[in-house]
């Protein structure tokens, strides 16, 4: 009993201890490593007050990605007292800030305010890739007793610069050769630069596929809450080689950020022959044995028709001939041979059959697969 006696009066003799060193401590004594100095109010003499008379949020509206911006405040110490101010390390990388002289240079992130003096504090924000939703802040200690931290923003919404609606591919899907003409449109615009411009059109195919641009329609901008854009019509003509199909519509604008738009353009034409399967698939061929696929061709109609062999992948074996196995005349037999001995490896290409037909000048069947080796 006598042993907690002495420990208990031990304690409350340290803690008394404590509080007196504490409270003896001097108002300049040194920060400890790795805490934060404020900016301490006196408690008795005069007083700064910061003043400040826009609003601490600046709304910017709409922001194009990687694009940099400025806002600048004025700060007045209408207090009796000097008004020190302190810039916190902003937490993104994206904001940078400081105070401003008369000349516009930036002098730090410390700076002393005299009574009736003032200072402006200049912040730049960078949207880097950000997509959506912006609010990045900076905060300001102040020894202000009213308002010791004072935190500025920067808020609004940051799009890509250009941007294609519905997206950055144009699909065709399945076309005819049995239509003349097949079109598809895209609609482009930017929110930060309502007039942008588009400056040059082209596709990779110009023979066969044109391009128009023209105002985008009152209606498809209030459905994209815009105020004006562009329609971007893509026509294919009748003539491209059956089956799938990949090209591309380039498009130069005025716009810095973006001043190109590469849109693929996809499909597949279909037509007076019919392949079956679509493409010659290649499944785990053993290099030292070979081996091969099979491809059968139906001409609508029955019609007879020519095919020449005009590509093929290197080191194979292509040929094509009148199905036996199938009695009426419009059909053949494409086959393909790897021969013993091919290297092993991934097959990505395409034959391209030349035909007599009046509306499928070309068809291509893509050719994948792998050769493995035989070990």
């Amino acid at each position: 009993m006598v042993r907690w006696i002495i420990l208990a009066v031990l304690v409350v003799a340290l803690t008394a201890t404590a509080t007196i060193v504490v409270q003896s401590l001097p108002s300049d004594a040194a920060v400890l490593p790795g805490t934060r100095a404020f900016p301490v109010s006196q408690s008795k003499g005069p007083q700064p007050k910061a003043v400040i008379e826009e609003p601490l949020v600046y709304l910017f509206g709409a922001r194009a990605q990687h694009t940099t911006f400025d806002k600048e405040w004025t700060i007045k110490n209408t207090g009796q007292g000097d008004l020190s101010l302190t810039l916190e390390a902003p937490p993104c990388s994206c904001t940078v800030a400081g105070f401003q002289k008369a000349d516009g240079e930036l002098t730090g992130t410390n700076v002393v305010v005299p009574p009736g003096g003032q200072t402006a504090i200049h912040f730049t924000w960078k949207t880097l890739g950000n997509m959506g939703k912006y609010r990045k802040i900076a905060t300001l200690v102040t020894n202000d007793p009213a308002q010791p931290r004072i935190e500025f923003a920067a808020e609004g919404d940051v799009f890509p610069a250009v941007e294609v609606y519905p997206d950055r591919l144009l699909n065709f899907f399945e076309i005819s050769t049995d239509e003349e003409e097949h079109h598809a449109a895209i609609a482009i615009f930017s929110r930060d630069r309502k007039d942008i411009q588009l400056t040059k059109l082209t596709t990779s195919e110009p023979g066969l596929m044109s391009v128009k641009d023209e105002p985008l329609p009152e209606e498809d901008c209030k459905k994209l809450n815009i105020k004006a854009g562009h329609k971007v019509t893509v026509t294919i003509k009748r003539g491209l080689p059956l089956g799938s199909f990949v090209k591309e519509l380039v498009i130069r604008t005025d716009h810095p950020q973006d001043p190109e738009i590469r849109v693929p353009v996809s499909g597949k034409m279909v037509g007076p022959i019919t392949m079956v399967p679509e493409r010659l698939r290649l499944f785990n061929v053993p290099s030292q044995a070979g081996g091969g696929g099979e491809v059968t061709l139906v001409v609508r109609g029955h019609r007879e028709t020519t095919f020449t062999i005009k590509k093929k992948p290197e080191k194979f074996k292509v040929e094509i001939a009148p199905s036996d196995n199938l009695p009426k005349a419009g059909k053949y037999r494409l086959s393909l041979t790897v021969p013993p001995g091919t290297p092993p490896g991934t097959v990505d290409d395409k034959i391209i059959l030349e035909t007599d037909h009046p509306q499928a000048k070309e068809v291509i069947i893509p050719v994948y697969g792998f050769i493995r080796d035989a070990g």
